[in-house]
């Protein structure tokens, strides 16, 4: 099996469809001992396996890319659940609010819809910089936990803040505001 690590981390990307054709089930089986939303714990485990692609040269033993995998999986699936407490809070508070504060927040929790929609349309390592970004993490940090450089990270920010730009229209700025309110934290 040592083999199978080393011609992944050459570039090998029929070896790569078949580990992830083996290995994807068992992510998928693994989320979902956190997660009970089986399409979740796919996208979970697929948004795994991208990212050891991504930083396959990383790795040269299979324990280290299946202890990658397992806590990839584990963190997303605890991220997941993380705001889906949040928003179960915001729905219990908005009850106790009453309608005027129901409606504001229901605008807000629109727009952010909206807003992640656009960044989950974007292609894969742009959506992984930009939620790193409103995550709060600076260009270095972010080219750090993915594995690229630092001018990559500027290249493809700057890229998908266009698309983003074009895509959002006037919730751009709005956009850019929850950004910016990270950082400065």
């Amino acid at each position: 099996m040592q083999h199978v690590v080393l011609e992944i981390k050459k570039g090998n990307i029929e070896t790569y469809r078949i580990f992830f054709e083996d290995f994807y089930p068992v992510l998928c089986a693994f989320a979902f001992q956190y997660i009970k939303d089986v399409e979740q714990c796919k996208d979970i485990s697929q948004e795994a396996l991208l990212l050891y692609w991504e930083r396959r040269r990383d790795f040269d033993q299979l324990f280290q890319v299946k202890s990658f995998l397992y806590v990839t999986a584990r963190n997303r699936c605890l991220n997941l659940l993380k705001r889906e407490e949040v928003n179960r809070n915001f729905l219990q508070e908005s009850f106790r609010e009453g309608e005027p504060f129901y409606e504001e927040n229901l605008i807000e929790q629109e727009t952010y819809r909206l807003v992640r929609q656009a960044v989950k349309a974007l292609p894969p390592q742009m959506r992984a910089i930009i939620e790193h970004a409103m995550d709060g993490l600076t260009n270095p940090q972010i080219a750090q936990e993915m594995g690229i450089s630092e001018g990559t990270v500027h290249a493809l920010k700057k890229t998908a803040y266009r698309k983003l730009r074009e895509r959002l229209g006037p919730l751009y700025l709005i956009f850019l505001l929850s950004i910016e309110g990270r950082h400065e934290k």
